[in-house]
């Protein structure tokens, strides 16, 4: 079972890495803005970043891709450069991600406390169960035992990055947001991934088929993937 587990979250990983969206399309342009703001001035490194924002987009219209995450990619890009211009601040750049840092941790809180948890619902939005199977009482708590890691995450994320803000770190603030990129997110996708399985098989509900099908308990369980 341990092997087959993994093997599930291999397979989801990789999917964080392939396809329509990876995690690449946000790593290159805080660092270019930094870097580029460091060697010659603010403006200069709001141009770079918009444009490595902008070659994104090329190069996944080239391989035939969607451009929908890289577009708003641009548009996120571009207001930070405007916010970091109009404030005459480097670390400006940073602040639009570190209020949706926030939103998503306040977010997260709130649907673990109303017990519709976010694992639920990106688990549903990815394996097209059915939702209601996600919402049993002898399932749902996986979901949210899994969520609590996400909101320590960006809560600790979201209050570093204010921290470092306040003190107008913009070198530090975009060495820790690429840190806790997918540096951190892999592992901790693979922590609460294993956490929520193994809650998932010790509550005892039933698997989708069972659901489906309105079995009573005992269930045989054993429900791959999360």
């Amino acid at each position: 079972m341990t092997a087959t587990v993994n093997q599930d979250i291999r397979n989801d990983i990789s999917s964080l890495f392939v396809g329509d969206r990876t995690l690449g399309d946000s790593f290159a342009p805080p660092l270019l803005f930094v870097a580029a703001n460091a060697i010659w001035s603010l403006e200069v490194a709001a141009a770079v970043a918009i444009t490595s924002g902008l070659l994104v987009a090329l190069l996944r219209l080239r391989r035939g891709q969607r451009l929908i995450y890289a577009l708003a990619g641009i548009g996120g890009i571009g207001f930070a450069a405007f916010l970091a211009l109009r404030s005459g601040r480097a670390e400006s750049y940073f602040l639009p991600g570190i209020v949706t840092t926030f939103l998503y941790a306040g977010g997260t809180l709130a649907s673990i406390l109303v017990k519709r948890p976010l694992s639920g619902w990106t688990g549903w939005a990815y394996r097209r169960w059915p939702l209601d199977w996600f919402w049993r009482d002898d399932v749902r708590p996986a979901y949210s035992h899994a969520s609590w890691y996400w909101f320590w995450y960006f809560a600790i994320r979201g209050a570093l990055s204010l921290w470092l803000f306040t003190i107008e770190q913009a070198e530090l603030l975009a060495v820790w947001k690429t840190v806790t990129s997918w540096p951190t997110i892999v592992p901790l996708f693979f922590l609460s991934y294993r956490a929520g399985v193994a809650k998932r098989d010790a509550l005892g509900g039933p698997n989708i088929e069972e659901h489906r099908a309105g079995a009573s308990p005992p269930y045989v369980g054993g429900q791959r993937g999360f």
